[in-house]
């Protein structure tokens, strides 16, 4: 895997700080939009560990997208006092829960079978959302549970700003961000990768497959979690949709339309999703309809996504930890 050069690592340290001082010079409609492709841009680069470097196409990643937001609404609102960074942290650790029962069943399964199976379960995790109303709101939902202000030590953050909240979701993002291109530069993530290519070599040479795609299974279930959760703290409210098919199939569009073949290809797409959906639904009602069409086209054509329309000169910093 090609190292990241110093060139990058300054575009790359500029387009952080050029996120984190967002506030400053958008408005606070624009924040909201941005904080949504923040939390979203996790949540479809955790799928990507799965499609684009394993090879295993999940049409139930909501499930644990659900989870985490789930499982955030429900302490904040029943545990009052809890600190929100271990309310977040809680929830992915319940979606890994969540991950490890589901890819239990799951990864010994393959093509069409493994699909199905995951996207059954997403149904059953919904239908426990939907039914279980002293717990979830049923189709009520849950919501009122954020707290007005979080305590960090030295620093409290104003909760009911939204300023304050993109950054605290802007910076955990790009914190799993980075741990999730670490573990893909480890033995580990060359071993996902060989699984891909062809799933009998690793085995013959030794590696266990099914644990390995159990644990990167799970993982990603961690990481839908953070997401699913910084996504309840964003929206203050958590209701089945969270959970439902429509958002599994989201988090699929996302991860094509930027591209599945390199890292931060699926950032792209949640940025090129949320935005595009905006603008479009203020147009016409029919706005599925066109995001439809838009991804077929990219499906038949555009066999990279959005990532492979930008010049050479300037992918270099998104397929730094390319898919290989």
């Amino acid at each position: 895997m090609k190292e990241i050069t110093s060139r990058q690592w300054f575009l790359l340290i500029g387009a952080i700080l050029l996120i984190l001082l967002a506030p400053l010079f958008l408005k606070t409609v624009q924040i909201r939009i941005l904080n949504e492709v923040i939390y979203f841009s996790l949540f479809a680069v955790s799928f990507n560990l799965l499609f684009g470097y394993a090879g295993l196409l999940s049409c139930g990643h909501a499930a644990y997208f659900g989870i985490g937001a789930y499982t955030t609404a429900i302490l904040l609102k029943r545990l009052v006092g809890m600190p929100v960074p271990l309310a977040i942290l809680t929830s992915g650790i319940a979606a890994a829960v969540g991950g490890v029962i589901i890819g239990f069943f799951c990864v010994r399964r393959k093509a069409s079978y493994f699909v199905l199976l995951t996207m059954a379960f997403n149904q059953l995790v919904w239908a426990l959302a939907w039914k279980w109303r002293s717990m979830t709101g049923g189709d009520d939902g849950i919501g009122g549970f954020v707290p007005k202000s979080m305590s960090l030590g030295i620093v409290t953050l104003d909760l009911s700003n939204g300023g304050m909240v993109y950054c605290l979701s802007a910076v955990i993002v790009m914190f799993f961000l980075f741990l999730i291109w670490h573990l893909l530069k480890t033995p580990f993530g060359n071993t996902i990768r060989a699984i891909k290519v062809n799933e009998d070599r690793p085995e013959f040479l030794g590696y266990n497959v099914n644990f390995s795609k159990l644990l990167l299974f799970t993982m990603a279930a961690f990481f839908a979690g953070i997401a699913g959760s910084l996504y309840a703290l964003f929206q203050d409210f958590v209701a089945t949709s969270s959970i439902d098919l429509a958002m599994a199939t989201q988090v699929i569009m996302m991860a094509i339309l930027g591209g599945t073949g390199s890292f931060l290809g699926p950032v792209l797409g949640a940025g090129i999703f949320v935005y595009f959906t905006d603008w479009i639904s203020h147009l016409t009602d029919r706005w599925e309809f066109i995001l439809g069409a838009l991804f077929i086209i990219l499906v038949l054509y555009f066999h990279r996504g959005a990532i492979g329309l930008i010049p050479k000169k300037l992918k270099s910093i998104f397929v730094s930890a390319k898919n290989q």
